[in-house]
């Protein structure tokens, strides 16, 4: 007796799943599952989420299976050896909709151009790296300036001396 609610869904839901597709017989149903089953812990209500093969027929199905829910209640109680039937609810199961779309953002998420932020801020974006390397480069070109400065300024003070001792 350790998970009593669990086994109770559990039996709902086959037996559900029964009565939906053998004893109603109609159209509609032929195609629609029972995907989950909640059931209040005290028994009063379940919700039932119902898909079809079709999702365009998924409404069709909820509204026909919530018109008769008093009836499906009554064949459900005939097989359940429980003292209280649940109140039936039915709802769409939008969960493989929902999977779908999923799967399509992933899709378009592997198949899409990377954007970098050279995409986002144009062709003058620098990273970091890009940054330092630039400012190193600027620090070696001055230093290298500052020496051939200084290189011609001795050249030139040496041949002043030499002008002047002559």
């Amino acid at each position: 007796m350790a998970d009593k609610l669990g086994r109770v869904t559990g039996i709902i839901q086959k037996d559900l799943s029964k009565i939906i597709i053998y004893e109603l017989k109609n159209s509609l149903t032929d195609f629609a599952s029972i995907t989950e089953v909640k059931v209040t812990s005290d028994y009063s209500y379940a919700t039932i989420y119902v898909s079809h093969i079709d999702p365009d027929k998924i409404d069709e199905v909820v509204s026909y299976l919530t018109n008769r829910k008093g009836q499906i209640r009554s064949m459900l109680a005939r097989e359940l050896a429980i003292y209280k039937t649940p109140e039936l609810i039915f709802k769409a199961d939008k969960l493989y909709d929902q999977a779908h779309e999923m799967d399509v953002m992933i899709n378009d998420a592997i198949n899409r151009k990377p954007v970098t932020l050279k995409d986002v801020y144009g062709k003058n974006y620098k990273t970091p790296e890009e940054k330092e390397k630039a400012r190193l480069a600027r620090e070696a070109k001055k230093a290298s300036a500052k020496k051939t400065t200084a290189k011609k300024t001795t050249k030139s003070a040496t041949s002043r001396k030499k002008t002047k001792s002559e």
